[in-house]
């Protein structure tokens, strides 16, 4: 899972398009907050090493589990970033988690599982009725996704590494099963309400580079305008059970 600052607004130039002045966390947490109750049970799915959800900002009284398959990442937390730890697959059912919660959230980790619509069925069965699952996952269809994809783990780590300086070990393997606009939309299909919103903000992968970062954001801007939604960067996922 990338830190979250890895495309911070406030990371780049001045000439990049407003849309990367808008608020990037903010609206993820707002969506994962609201109506939520007092002592709320959530979930989070592949949080690791930085939990979805601060435990400054989460409800009180609220139970917050971890469902990851490393706990390694986990370790890396800290003490007391979870109230209790399960280590899994996404895509395996676990009998004692469904029905249990009140939210579940993810944070830029559904892009690195599969397949994916196994996924969104567990999370489905994690919840209660009415309850609510908030995630923001990367683009099939992103510049930087096909790249990752087509060259080696190991050699689009260094890369990261090099380029953006981005930490080894916060480099994860990824498969961006299902992961555009309309995929993710018919997976949520039998969900009672969801919204898939796609956002076009994939420009902090090409800083290294000012006439590739322009080059880069003429196209995206071109996306934007055009409204097609399967080539966004990444997709803010707001469903009801």
């Amino acid at each position: 899972m990338p830190p979250r600052e890895a495309v911070a607004a406030r990371a780049l130039p001045e000439w990049y398009p407003a849309r990367y002045r808008d608020p990037w966390l903010e609206p993820f947490e707002r969506r994962c907050l609201e109506g939520l109750a007092p002592g709320a049970r959530i979930l989070d799915v592949g949080g690791g090493a930085r939990p979805s959800l601060a435990r400054a900002d989460r409800p009180p009284g609220s139970v917050y589990v971890a469902l990851d398959t490393s706990a390694e990442q986990i370790r890396k937390a800290g003490p007391g970033a979870y109230d209790e730890v399960h280590l899994a697959s996404a895509t395996e059912r676990l009998p004692q988690l469904v029905g249990q919660f009140d939210l579940v959230v993810s944070w830029q980790a559904l892009e690195h599982v599969r397949p994916l619509d196994r996924v969104l069925e567990n999370v489905h069965a994690y919840l209660r009725p009415g309850g609510r699952f908030v995630a923001l996952v990367s683009g099939t269809f992103a510049a930087f996704a096909v790249a990752g994809r087509l060259v080696p783990h190991s050699v689009a780590t260094r890369a990261m590494s090099r380029l953006l300086g981005r930490q080894p070990e916060t480099v994860f393997p990824a498969h961006y099963d299902h992961c555009w606009h309309g995929a993710l939309t018919t997976l949520l299909r039998p969900w009672a309400r969801a919204e898939v919103v796609p956002l076009f903000r994939g420009g902090g992968y090409f800083s290294f580079s000012p006439p590739l970062a322009r080059a880069y954001l003429a196209y995206e801007s071109w996306a934007e305008r055009g409204a097609h939604a399967n080539l966004a960067t990444h997709y803010l996922i707001d469903a009801t059970a």
